[in-house]
């Protein structure tokens, strides 16, 4: 950009600190004269004219600027003058354009001429009426486009009604075999799909009609020869100079096979193109298509938009392909700006209004199949759902809007001077003074100072979106590593290759990357992953050299890897983003677990984009929220997308509470804690969504009993793991389900009426079913109902009554053991006070303690004749003597034992504050207590490290020999016998 200041004298119109009115002479010494004499043949039109003019100079100098920055509004205004004193400050909305528009028409003798004339002149008036409201302050740069979008909008749908009932004489209409009319419907692209149209640009169309017919007029056609016909003369219409101009330059080159296809095409024949032949810049350019169409219903629409093109566009996994065609693209538009010399277009030069564009699309594209919110057309309303996404930082949006919002203005200042599809930096002196006006700056100097910096700080953004990816660390070691992939060294080579580099275990190594190499998905991927893997091997490779554990770590991300190259949008994820790489590569280094639940579920690499993964608050009421945000974005009430959804939500809160146990941010029992919160808000929401579809096929449950009428109550009863808090991953829920539905009459109150009892039958079976269904994210839980009363002969579901006559009557000292580890944890909260009520009663009143020890001490033995896995070599944490199943029987005696005449002792249902509450009762000795705590925390902690490692609850013999010894003294102690 050159710069030529003594051709523009500093110019200080817009920054008057006086209330004189505005005058000629503060304008630009260039603008002067041809404003002058605009205000003289104005003033000769009629008498009135020259009043209207000076009161409106005497109000805020409006006028004068529109003028002087627009020679196209000039024209306008001295044709038009008295439509303009009418209709200058009138805020029109879609409807009234369509209303005037056709009004317009209306006056006619609807002959082709005369309507072509009308669209001339009412696009000519209106386009001077926004830029009126624009420069006198009354809209904003973005109410302005949305007017200038919608304005488009009513052109192109009055010249399709029009060349319809034009065509009709002839043809007809065109019919599909139910004898429905076919319409014809234009999709908007670009900035007009985006309702940001310009001031003077083209249109992007693609036309096209919903189905296969024929017309019905005299002369009969195929629907396709029809809406060719009527798609042409819609062009013809809208593109045609005639002497009154054109309405808008039209381009349909983005339509399938570009000018080489049909210029209308079925919806069947888009849908074929965009899944065999659709290619990656088309994906940008559909995020912005939007329907344009008289004629269309809303269902065509819908069919048009869900089932073709977010299909197209957005993929269902994360989708970080997209910043190699980014970068495809962007080196294309580069060439094409070298060639022809377009540094100084706003447009498409370095930092330009496209790159923006790119910016947001591409980022949308990433994400955009599985974040709803995510899919907009409009600029500003992409970077506020990105912000949200956390896809693009504040500062970043920040920086982004002010430049788009400076560069659309000046294009569009450039663009009205002569209303011409130009984004060049003019060169003309007074051409550069009509954009001071209309930017209001002081200088050319001044405005290049501005545009430039803007497009600094674009290029700057979109540099590190699309190259955040490229590495840096380019280096000799990389080099060879390529090498090697690409030649498909043996195993030696590689070794030598790791030796020499310094790796820890190089034949380990060596042996891992050749078989990985020699792997059959190797041969049945595409190019285009064979391309990302040969950019992934050497990068990943080079960051396991300073790796003490290199071997294990390479072992389970190449296993990783392998699961995802026939979906290499994953790869490219990692290519894309080397701090999520070495987020992997650590997490597979701490994890087996983790690894594992990676490669079966890879949408978890998506977490690890999250820079806050290591600080994240977790909590039941983050999680509660993150999973009404991830629902809030589908808008869908199908139950198989929601279940899915809560799948994605569950596996990914899984994950971050892995991350913060293995990075050590959770001690063991608050591991457990946000693991039994996550079961907790997972069955509240699948036990909703079972509610709600019941009640609005049947109504809600409702009892008539001797209190009267009243809804009846469902609740969920945790047992085992849940219910004590100690849930760890993998864990089955044991669950037993209840409700309070007595009386007379037991009937739910809607259309079609179900027996209660069938009701809750049907609900639990639906419940069970959305936890255990196998969705692309795997099952949510196995559930375990076997602890209902009588187990798998008894009821599903009963009601508490039933219940509590079975603990009182039935119950085994077992069932009491594990009614201490329950607790209610979702439905009715009169069924879970009925429910605690019954446990209270139970524990407190209904053991049988003469046989309680005899029971007790018979039930661990034989567990541990069945299950403890000890021997001379190894102790099995969970049922050797001295181990937790020790720890636990023993607590569970104590409590029951007491628990008569100690009530407090059964409050709580967890191991660690049942101990709590014996030493506070007395029963236990303060010391025995701690002691106790620690060694039970200290070997789930270590059964729980060797889980995440994949390995069995096995230590060697020597380990935990003295706390062993510790579990065993009070056990012989406080049971009087030795199991």
């Amino acid at each position: 950009m050159g710069r030529e200041p003594a051709d523009i004298q500093v110019w200080q119109g817009m920054q008057m600190t006086t209330r004189r009115p505005f005058s000629v002479g503060d304008l630009p010494d260039e603008l002067r004269e041809p404003v002058e004499r605009w205000l003289q043949e104005i003033c000769e039109l009629d008498e009135s004219c020259q009043g209207q003019v000076e009161a409106l100079q005497a109000q805020d100098g409006a006028l004068l600027r529109l003028v002087a920055s627009s020679e196209f509004a000039a024209r306008v205004l001295l044709r038009d003058w008295h439509w303009f004193i009418r209709e200058r400050g009138r805020a029109k909305t879609a409807a009234e354009l369509v209303a005037d528009l056709g009004s317009d028409i209306d006056k006619t003798d609807r002959s082709l001429a005369a309507v072509k004339k009308a669209l001339r002149h009412f696009r000519n008036r209106e386009l001077t009426r926004i830029l009126w409201r624009s420069t006198s302050g009354r809209d904003d740069l973005w109410a302005s486009l949305r007017s200038l979008s919608e304005l488009a909008d009513s052109l192109i749908s009055a010249s399709m009604v029009y060349a319809r009932e034009h065509l009709e004489p002839r043809f007809g209409h065109a019919r599909a075999a139910d004898d429905s009319e076919i319409p014809l419907i234009a999709l908007a692209m670009g900035k007009l799909g985006g309702s940001e149209l310009n001031f003077s640009s083209d249109i992007d169309l693609i036309f096209l009609y919903t189905e296969e017919g024929e017309t019905t007029g005299a002369r009969e056609l195929s629907a396709h020869e029809y809406f060719t016909r009527l798609s042409r003369l819609v062009v013809s219409l809208l593109e045609e100079v005639t002497e009154d101009g054109f309405v808008y330059r039209v381009d349909t080159r983005l339509r399938p096979f570009g000018d080489s296809g049909p210029p209308v095409v079925s919806f069947a024949a888009l849908e074929s193109y965009l899944l065999r032949h659709g290619r990656n810049w088309e994906r940008y350019a559909y995020v912005k298509a939007r329907v344009i169409s008289p004629g269309a219903s809303e269902s065509q629409v819908q069919e048009l938009q869900r089932t073709m093109i977010d299909p197209f566009v957005y993929r269902r996994y994360l989708d970080y392909g997209v910043f190699e065609s980014l970068r495809d693209m962007k080196a294309l538009i580069e060439a094409e700006v070298q060639r022809r010399e377009l540094a100084d277009n706003v447009k498409l030069g370095p930092g330009g209004i496209r790159e923006i564009e790119f910016i947001a699309q591409s980022l949308q594209l990433v994400r955009g199949g599985s974040n709803r919110n995510l899919r907009c057309r409009e600029l500003r309303q992409a970077l506020a759902a990105l912000n949200a996404a956390r896809s693009l930082d504040q500062e970043s949006i920040a920086v982004l809007m002010e430049a788009y919002e400076f560069l659309r203005r000046f294009e569009n200042g450039i663009q009205a001077i002569r209303d011409q599809q130009t984004h060049d930096i003019p060169d003309d002196p007074a051409d550069r003074a009509r954009l001071l006006v209309v930017m209001g700056q002081d200088s050319w100097g001044a405005l290049l100072d501005s545009l430039e910096s803007h497009r600094y700080q674009v290029s700057r953004q979109f540099a590190h979106v699309a190259f955040r990816g490229d590495s840096e660390r380019g280096s000799a070691l990389k080099d060879s590593l390529a090498s090697l992939w690409s030649s498909s060294a043996d195993s030696a080579e590689w070794a030598e290759t790791f030796l020499e580099a310094g790796f820890e275990e190089p034949a380990e190594l060596a042996a891992s990357i050749t078989r990985f190499r020699a792997e059959p998905v190797q041969y049945q991927i595409d190019t285009e992953a064979r391309r990302r893997l040969a950019r992934f091997v050497p990068e990943f490779l080079s960051m396991l050299r300073e790796r003490h554990n290199a071997a294990t770590v390479c072992e389970r991300v190449i296993t990783i890897v392998s699961r995802v190259l026939r979906r290499s949008a994953y790869v490219a994820l990692l290519n894309e983003n080397p701090a999520v790489l070495e987020r992997l590569i650590v997490l597979c280094g701490q994890s087996a677990y983790l690894a594992s639940e990676i490669a079966r579920y890879p949408l978890l690499l998506d977490e690890l984009l999250d820079p806050r993964l290591y600080i994240a608050n977790l909590s039941m009421a983050t999680m509660r929220a993150d999973l009404d945000e991830r629902l809030a974005r589908l808008d869908s009430e199908d139950s198989e997308v929601i279940i899915e959804a809560l799948a994605q939500f569950q596996r990914a809160a899984l994950f971050r509470i892995g991350v913060a146990d293995v990075s050590g941010r959770l001690p063991i029992m608050k591991v457990s804690d946000r693991l039994t919160e996550l079961a907790e808000v997972v069955l509240e929401k699948a036990l909703d969504m079972a509610m709600t579809d019941l009640v609005t096929k049947h109504g809600r449950p409702v009892v008539v009993d001797e209190s009267g009428t009243r809804y009846a109550g469902f609740g969920v009863v945790a047992y085992g793991k849940l219910g004590g808090i100690e849930l760890s991953y993998g864990s089955d829920l044991d669950l037993v389900f209840l409700h309070d539905s007595v009386g007379t009459n037991q009937v739910t109150d809607g259309a079609k009426p179900l027996d209660n009892t069938m009701f809750f039958g049907r609900l639990v079976r639906r419940l069970v079913h959305f936890l255990t269904t196998q969705t692309p994210s795997g099952a949510l839980y196995e559930i375990d109902t076997r602890l209902r009363p009588s187990g798998r002969s008894g009821l599903l579901v009963i009601n508490v009554d039933g219940f509590e006559k079975y603990q009182e009557e039935h119950a085994w000292t077992w069932e009491h053991q594990a009614l201490l580890r329950s607790r209610a944890i979702a439905g009715s909260p009169a069924v879970a006070r009925e429910f605690e009520r019954v446990r209270t009663e139970t524990l407190c009143h209904r053991v049988r303690r003469d046989k309680l020890l005899e029971d007790v001490t018979s039930m661990r033995q034989k567990m541990r004749r069945q299950l403890d896995k000890s021997d001379a070599d190894v102790f099995d944490m969970k049922q050797g003597r001295g181990g937790i199943g020790d720890i636990e029987f023993l607590v569970q005696y104590l409590v029951l034992q007491n628990a008569a005449k100690q009530p407090a002792l059964i409050f709580y249902s967890d191991n660690i504050r049942q101990l709590g509450a014996l030493e506070a009762a007395g029963v236990l000795p303060v010391d025995d207590v701690v002691r106790l705590q620690e060694i039970y925390r200290n070997l789930r902690l270590r059964n729980h490290r060797l889980a995440l490692n994949g390995q069995p609850s096995m230590v060697p013999a020597g380990e935990f020999e003295e706390e062993r010894a510790f579990v065993s003294a009070i056990w012989d102690r406080e049971m009087s016998t030795t199991p």
